[in-house]
């Protein structure tokens, strides 16, 4: 603890220390420290009053009182469980090992799914986004637009078809038009607000591909084959979502192997049709949406394979990283836009300004009312959860959260006694969320302790366990960038 401090000297103290001082010197500081690490030290914790009590219904005994009173400050503090790492960089990496998992297990085994699924057909397919026009592109060693048949030419508004130059990935052009009154703004924000349903046509055509590649009903298809999946949205630096997809051949259940026939080229096959096969007509727009002519899949080997083979371990890793880092710097903004005076001064570039006030035009319009594209005009009129998979893929995150939560409780001993007829009744109610200047600080200190110590154990691990390849250091999603795979999200 600290030693108090008479009144002159505290005034002497900068904003920050006397914050710091306030926290530290609060009697419930040791009891609010060992809670905030419990919780990993999220930055945005929600608040609660109220308690839980467990009581006998045969006797009326008591058997448990959880109350906000016994907690420190006379609250419940408990994590936002955030996803994005711009707004709770500790709840977004828990969420990230969640998705590791998750992912990992649909390819590898375990959580209740069997390992045999290593021996069903794979692969990591990157759906692509159509053209809404030319784009300036990242380029490091090439001018931009470089061909010569366009040079000389303009567009019908008078600007110039060719760029020279060469944009690194962190220039506002790169994925801006070439001709901002050239590109198709609308068909842009509306292939974003429509890729669920796009990618559900797409589910169901996968079927349809296979019944007519086997001379089959769709429904017999259906009964012999499942496809299963696990994918992540991303967004391009022009704007436009494209999905990151792993694949699997089953048999009917996640547990029996899809029949002989049922091989790797014909799943490559699967997809390539039914990824053609997409159109949807939108009311208002001229252009049929569909998805991006560049289609690329890649088999996943159940092994470590050579260093340009995709492996279990390095695909589940990718996903993960970019379930909480679904924001793209001067693109996308992490918050709901609440009026269009806002839109003017958000930290964007002036090509996603453009596609903001598309989004918040077309949300006034009665044909696009059931978008909502307003409410999502942040994410450019995308809706869809960022990741998302079939229902017999492997695990959930609800079942990942609920075996954390019983390891923690076995951890601090605190197992609810055998009470097999008991009532709950649980009364709680938001009073706030956030921290002081001065507990922040405590909680940043926390969080980078924890993950300090993680990083030392994995690097442990990994250390132990390479054979001769980097294999071992993809085990885990990290903070280090992952080596790209697919279609790259920072070109145009």
């Amino acid at each position: 603890m600290f030693r108090s401090l008479p009144n002159s000297d505290f005034q002497d103290l900068t904003f920050t220390d006397r914050e710091i001082l306030a926290t530290a010197t609060h009697p419930d500081f040791r009891a609010w420290l060992t809670r905030i690490r419990h919780i990993g030290g999220c930055q945005h914790p929600v608040h609660l009053v109220g308690h839980t009590l467990t009581v006998d219904a045969g006797t009326g005994r008591l058997v448990r009182a959880f109350t906000s009173a016994e907690q420190p400050h006379g609250r419940l503090t408990i994590a936002c469980g955030n996803r994005r790492q711009s707004r709770c960089e500790p709840c977004a990496r828990l969420h990230q090992g969640d998705t590791y998992q998750l992912v990992v297990a649909g390819l590898a085994g375990g959580k209740g799914v069997p390992d045999t699924v290593r021996d069903h057909p794979r692969v990591f397919v990157t759906f692509t986004a159509p053209s809404f026009g030319p784009v300036h592109r990242h380029t490091t060693d090439d001018p931009c637009r470089p061909s010569r048949r366009r040079r000389g030419l303009v567009c019908a508004h008078g600007r110039p078809l060719w760029c020279l130059d060469r944009h690194p990935s962190d220039d506002p052009l790169t994925g801006s038009p070439i001709c901002g009154d050239c590109y198709d703004y609308p068909a842009a924000v509306l292939w974003n607000a429509h890729t669920r349903d796009l990618w559900q046509r797409l589910h169901r055509n996968l079927y349809e591909a296979l019944a007519t590649t086997r001379g089959m009903s769709r429904t017999a298809a259906r009964n012999t084959v499942r496809v299963g999946y696990a994918k992540v949205a991303e967004y391009q630096r022009r704007g436009a979502v494209h999905f990151h997809a792993v694949m699997r051949f089953d048999g009917p259940t996640v547990d029996t192997p899809p029949p002989a026939w049922a091989t790797l080229a014909l799943l490559v096959q699967t997809i390539r049709t039914a990824t053609r096969r997409v159109h949807l007509a939108v009311p208002g727009l001229d252009t049929i949406l569909r998805f991006g002519a560049q289609l690329d899949i890649r088999p996943i080997l159940p092994g470590n394979g050579s260093d340009d083979d995709l492996n279990e371990r390095a695909v589940a890793s990718y996903i993960a990283k970019y379930v909480t880092k679904p924001d793209v710097a001067g693109i996308t903004v992490d918050r709901p836009i609440r009026d269009a005076i806002t839109i003017s001064v958000l930290p964007v570039t002036d090509h996603a300004r453009t596609l903001i006030r598309t989004c918040w035009t077309l949300g006034g319009r009665p044909e696009h009312k059931a978008l909502n594209l307003r409410r999502w005009a942040h994410q450019l009129g995308y809706r869809g959860h960022i990741a998302s998979k079939s229902r017999a893929y492997s695990t959930t995150y609800t079942a990942l959260r609920a075996a954390r939560e019983e390891h923690r409780r076995d951890q601090a001993d605190e197992l609810l006694p055998d009470a097999p007829d008991a009532i709950t009744d649980k009364q709680w109610t938001y009073t706030g969320n956030g921290h002081t200047a001065g507990q922040a600080m405590f909680a940043d200190a926390i969080a980078d302790d924890l993950q300090a110590a993680r990083d030392a154990a994995h690097d442990a691990r990994a250390g132990g366990e390479a054979t001769g390849t980097d294999t071992a250091r993809l085990a885990m999603p990290t903070n280090r960038r992952s080596r790209p795979l697919g279609t790259k999200g920072g070109q145009g």
